[in-house]
Formats: C-alpha cells, sequence, structure tokens
C-alpha cells in the first residue's frame, strides 16, 4: 500500500490491535463533502477505495444539504445511487439501515435554497 487515507468515518469488521493507527480492512467508508475536497472524494479517493477489496461501499455524504452518492460493489463491479432526504441509507454488509436525514438530524440548511432544488417556484401553488 503507497498510500494512506484517513476518511471522515468507517467500519471494519475484524479485530484491531490496541493503539493500532491504521485499519488495513475497511468495510465501509464515509467521506463529507466540501468545496476543496469534492474532485478528490469524487474521483481519487473513490479510485483508491474501489481498488481496496475489504470495502464493500463508499457513501459521499453531501455538506450543504441533505443527499449522498453510495458506490457499492458487487462482485468486481460497482454501481452508484443519489439519495436525497427521504431515501433511506442501506448497508447491508453492516446490517445497517438509516433515514438519511436522520445522519443529518442535528444540521438546519437554508430552506429557500432547498425549495428552489426542487423546481418549484418560491411562492407558487
Amino acid at each position: 500500500m503507497d498510500r494512506i487515507r484517513y476518511p471522515d468515518a468507517f467500519v471494519y469488521c475484524t479485530p484491531v490491535p490496541p493503539g493500532e493507527t491504521v485499519i488495513k480492512q475497511p468495510v465501509v467508508v464515509f467521506e463529507v463533502l466540501s468545496p476543496g475536497t469534492s474532485r478528490t472524494d469524487r474521483i481519487e479517493k473513490l479510485r483508491e477505495y474501489q481498488a481496496t477489496e475489504s470495502i464493500q461501499r463508499y457513501v459521499i455524504l453531501e455538506q450543504d444539504s441533505i443527499a449522498a452518492t453510495v458506490f457499492a460493489r458487487h462482485g468486481s463491479d460497482w454501481d452508484a445511487r443519489a439519495l436525497t432526504a427521504g431515501d433511506v441509507l442501506r448497508m447491508p454488509e453492516i446490517d445497517v439501515e438509516s433515514p438519511l436525514s436522520d445522519i443529518y438530524a442535528d444540521l438546519s440548511f437554508d430552506t429557500e435554497e432547498t425549495e428552489g432544488a426542487s423546481g418549484d417556484a418560491p411562492g407558487a401553488g
């Protein structure tokens, strides 16, 4: 391994010795996008995580809205799915399902920006 990444969060299922600072077999990896990391997270890290055999799911969480892009391994193939506020983040590899909105529960977003994203004009009705 020629590069070590420190994702925003990850899940592993194998024992790790106390004091270990490198997790060699992560199963699910999470990154939170920011304007400065978007390209790295969406392209460079995606390729590296796909090349790591233990990683079964890569979840990229948007910072400014309730949304995520989820990449899931299916054998040697990967598929991508976009999630928004009403969707459930399913991670069968670790037997967890969570409404995406629960991950963002303590955050608030500009409601005008959210309404505009739906395609409805403000005040239309």
